[in-house]
Formats: C-alpha cells, sequence, structure tokens
C-alpha cells in the first residue's frame, strides 16, 4: 500500500507534461500537406482568374507580327506590276505623257540618296500617307538597303548615276553610260530589276557638262530614249541644292501653287538635315491646298528642260 501511494503523484505528473509534448510534436503528413497546399480562398481564385485572362505574350507577340508580316506581303503582291512595267526596256513602246493629268499633284522627286537621312524621310512619308520618287546614286553604299525599303514602301526608284561626278559622268557619253550602268547593278541588286527613270546630274539642262564635253547633254537627251530609258527634269524646287534653312526651303517650295502637277526637287544627302525638317511643312501646305503626293510612273507628266549643251 505504501508503494502505490508514492506512484500515484508521479502518475498524476506524468499526466500533465505528456499533452504538453503531444502538442509540440512534429506535425503529420497531412498537417504539411496542408500547410504547402493551402485550400484556396474565393480571392485566391478570383486573382487567378484575373491572371488566365492576361494575354499571353509569347502567343500574340507572334500574332502581331504575323499579322503585319501579312499585310506587308498583301502590299507586295498590290504592287507587283511595277517590276515589269518600270523596268528599263528599249521594244516597250510607251506613250510619254507631257502635260499635266488634269489632278493636283505633287510628285516629290528627292535625289542623291539613300544617306543617313533617308529613314526619316521615309518615315515623314509615311506619317502622311505620301509617296515619292528617289533618284538614287551610289556615293554611299553602306546606305545601299535603303533602296529596297524605299520600293517596298511603294515608293519609285529611279537613277541619278553611280557617282554624281559631273567630270566623270559627263567625261564621254561611254563614261556616262558606265556611271548608269554601276548604278543600275546596284538597284538591281536592292529591288529585282533597271528601272527606266532616271535624273541626268545637274538636269538635262546644265551647262557645266560643256567643260567636259562639247554638245554632249544634245546627244544623251536622245540617246537614253533610245536606250528606253525616261529621264525626268523638274518644275518646282526647294533649292536645297543650296544652303537654306528649313524656313527658306518651306518658303522657295510654296511658290508652285499655282501649278497642277508639281514636281518637286529636293535631296537627300547627309547634309540635308533641314530638308528633313522643312518636309513635314511642305507636304500640310499642298494637302491643304487639295494635292495628293505621288511617285512618278510611266504615266506621270513628264517635265523636260531645254537643253543647252
Amino acid at each position: 500500500m505504501v508503494v502505490i501511494g508514492l506512484w500515484l503523484p508521479i502518475i498524476g505528473w506524468a499526466a500533465d507534461i505528456l499533452p504538453q509534448q503531444s502538442e509540440n510534436a512534429a506535425p503529420t503528413a497531412a498537417e504539411r500537406s496542408a500547410d504547402i497546399n493551402p485550400t484556396p480562398t474565393e480571392d485566391d481564385a478570383a486573382a487567378q482568374d484575373a491572371e488566365d485572362a492576361q494575354p499571353d505574350a509569347e502567343t500574340t507577340e507572334p500574332a502581331e507580327a504575323i499579322a503585319d508580316e501579312a499585310e506587308a506581303v498583301a502590299e507586295q503582291e498590290r504592287l507587283a506590276w511595277r517590276d515589269e512595267d518600270f523596268a528599263v526596256d528599249p521594244n516597250k513602246n510607251t506613250d510619254w505623257n507631257y502635260e499635266p493629268n488634269g489632278r493636283k499633284v505633287v510628285y516629290l522627286t528627292i535625289d542623291d540618296g539613300p544617306s543617313e537621312n533617308t529613314q526619316a524621310v521615309l518615315d515623314i512619308l509615311d506619317k502622311y500617307d505620301c509617296k515619292a520618287t528617289f533618284f538614287v546614286t551610289g556615293i554611299c553604299p553602306d546606305y545601299a538597303y535603303q533602296i529596297r525599303e524605299e520600293y517596298q514602301r511603294g515608293h519609285t526608284v529611279g537613277m541619278h548615276t553611280y557617282s554624281h561626278d559631273y567630270a566623270q559622268v559627263y567625261a564621254s557619253q561611254a563614261a556616262f553610260y558606265a556611271d548608269l550602268d554601276a548604278i543600275g547593278q546596284v538597284v538591281s541588286e536592292q529591288i529585282g530589276f533597271v528601272p527606266c527613270f532616271i535624273r541626268f546630274p545637274g538636269g538635262s539642262s546644265n551647262a557645266i557638262s560643256a567643260n567636259y564635253t562639247r554638245g554632249i547633254m544634245s546627244a544623251l537627251v536622245n540617246g537614253v530614249q533610245a536606250e528606253g530609258y525616261q529621264y525626268y527634269d523638274w518644275n518646282a524646287s526647294t533649292g536645297d541644292g543650296d544652303v537654306h534653312t528649313a524656313d527658306e526651303l518651306f518658303a522657295n517650295a510654296c511658290e508652285f501653287d499655282e501649278l497642277e502637277n508639281v514636281v518637286m526637287l529636293c535631296h537627300d544627302s547627309s547634309t540635308k538635315q533641314e530638308t528633313v525638317k522643312a518636309l513635314p511643312r511642305i507636304i500640310e501646305h499642298y494637302q491643304k491646298l487639295g494635292y495628293t503626293f505621288e511617285a512618278i510612273d510611266r504615266t506621270t507628266m513628264v517635265p523636260h528642260h531645254g537643253v543647252n549643251n
């Protein structure tokens, strides 16, 4: 009896301790699983729904790119007729038009590029939904890829000789054609054919060619047409062949409002930042007067100057 009495207090003490140890025991597997993967609340479900509703960038971006590419392909197909129609062909019988076409049109003709300014010019033309004609050279071969960009954006590409060096170009008729063939090769590499549209350095009326070969312009204006080319002079100019501010170029360009067809001369070279600045205002001026801006094709009015050599 004495032994039993001694053990009773010990048993009571153990009964108090064991529940505390049970409360501090390691969690069971079920308890651990509940901690790791708690039951979702209504807020959690709403957040997940919102996340699922967000577009997947990996799927939307390619879809947009595919749409843009499809649009570009469709535009190229729409303009594919130009490849054959614009190619130089001495056997092609074109009824060239030397009179205004009855519509108010500005034909921007942009010489001497491509250059570091070409991209800015192209972007401005896109912004105002304008088409233009680029008479290109080989002066800056690092920008030759812009010739393809010009053509793919719906502009016309013409040729302005490779070197634009008067002494070289007008040294002889053979020298002129060699230089023209050189730029023709560059253009063909970019757009797949040699265009029929050309512009003489200095225009057909230039007299400086007489310093190198007497009578050469009289011979060339007939010779190039016999070879299937057509040369384009201009009946309006921004005056950017000389140094002017953008304000002065704009004022110069606005002097031809009375013309029905405005074939506007301007330039694209590394020094023509003022032309880039003036271009938006020139476009806005003529658009407000009801003019459209179009690229040259075989139906466009062909301006020819009087030949002075």
